[in-house]
């Protein structure tokens, strides 16, 4: 079956893989795999997972676990793992033998997310934080541009009824 067969949104994209670019290219890629908690460490780990772990892992879920019935990835979490199966090869042969004869993709990722919470969790914590701050700074400016027109439109009226105009004068006297 052709990988671009899976509704699942982890489809290659396009690299700009050219000459060019070099260093900065490359500390932004830093970058990203650092926000996405992608580290030496996780990959360490990950090279030490087998199939057997995550058809394990699912048993136990399916013992009737919460958790397992959780709805679909965040952003954060799908761009993540579109990351880490491009810089782990073991976790992309892990899927490719598992999905979909023994396990759909959704619960896939659900089972890696647990199996690798302790590596990544403090990069998915500080990336919801960062999102609420932006959130809050967005909303803060909008009620700023809100009060800001409002006292625009008033200053306005009262600019126009304080000061009469020359015909009114002509007309009172």
């Amino acid at each position: 079956m052709a990988f671009s067969a899976f509704s699942w949104p982890f489809r290659r994209r396009g690299s700009g893989g050219g000459a060019g670019g070099g260093a900065s290219k490359s500390s932004a890629a830093a970058a990203e795999d650092e926000e996405l908690g992608v580290t030496a460490e996780l990959l360490d780990f990950l090279r030490t997972l087998s199939p057997d772990a995550f058809k394990a892992a699912a048993l136990q879920l399916q013992g009737g676990s919460a958790e397992a019935a959780a709805g679909d990835l965040t952003s954060w979490q799908e761009r993540h793992a579109v990351l880490v199966l491009s810089k782990a090869k073991e976790l992309a042969k892990i899927r490719y033998d598992l999905c979909p004869r023994h396990m759909k993709d959704k619960q896939f990722w659900k089972i890696y997310f647990l199996l690798s919470k302790s590596y990544i969790s403090p990069y998915e914590l500080r990336a919801i934080q960062k999102e609420k701050l932006r959130r809050m700074e967005t909303e803060n400016g909008k009620s700023k541009e809100v009060i800001t027109v409002e006292v625009e439109m008033q200053e306005s009226k009262g600019s126009r009824v304080s000061q009469p105009s020359e015909i009114d004068l002509e007309s009172q006297a």
